[in-house]
């Protein structure tokens, strides 16, 4: 009797091959002819990659993207509209060095949205929303002490969307804080249960 995996000489009352292990009570004709013969197994070719799939979009980096979008817009359309005399005139936020500022803060906020870096993201969204905020808050108190301004400047629709646009700014900011203390925990537990190649566990205080 030979071994049908290397091909030694058996005395035929074995279980196991003692020269390569190979289990007698499998049937010879599982056995390759060319394994019976000895030859060399063929090498299995290269595992073929998986497919690199771009990073889920999750619901805090829409919500970013659309304050961004919202908050740039307002900046770039009529925030002050001053009427009398027989004449219109609008003033916008990117008029103003500040509200330029703010157009670029709202251009880099939706950028980093859309490459999902959620961490910058979320800096950048609060100083953005906090901009926005603060030329609000300081229109609105120039145009309460002021009676000229009462009578002769109304707001514009720039306005209104920049309102929108905070609103949506706050929700975003809840949201991307959410989405940063869960990937934190995350990586925690993924370190905690991490088995270096020794076999030693990380050691734990």
């Amino acid at each position: 009797m030979f071994c049908p995996q290397c091909g030694k000489r058996l005395a035929g009352t074995e279980k196991f091959c003692s020269s390569c292990g190979f289990n007698l009570a499998v049937s010879p004709n599982s056995v390759s002819t060319g394994s019976a013969a000895g030859a060399r197994p063929a090498t299995p070719g290269p595992t073929q990659q998986p497919a690199r799939t771009s990073a889920p979009v999750v619901a805090s980096e829409l919500v970013t993207l659309t304050a961004a979008l919202l908050i740039g817009i307002a900046a770039l359309m009529p925030f002050l509209v001053s009427s009398g005399f027989g004449y219109d005139y609008s003033v916008a936020l990117a008029d103003a060095p500040d509200g330029t500022v703010l157009v670029f803060l709202a251009i880099a906020t939706a950028v980093l949205s859309m490459v999902h870096k959620r961490v910058a993201t979320l800096v950048l969204s609060s100083i953005t929303t906090a901009l926005a905020l603060f030329e609000i808050c300081s229109i609105s108190l120039i145009m309460m002490r002021s009676t000229y301004s009462i009578s002769y400047v109304d707001l514009g629709s720039g306005f209104g969307l920049l309102l929108v646009g905070i609103v949506v700014g706050i929700i975003s900011i809840v949201l991307l804080s959410v989405d940063v203390r869960r990937e934190k925990r995350e990586r925690a537990w993924a370190m905690g249960t991490f088995i270096p190649a020794n076999g030693n566990p990380p050691y734990q205080k």
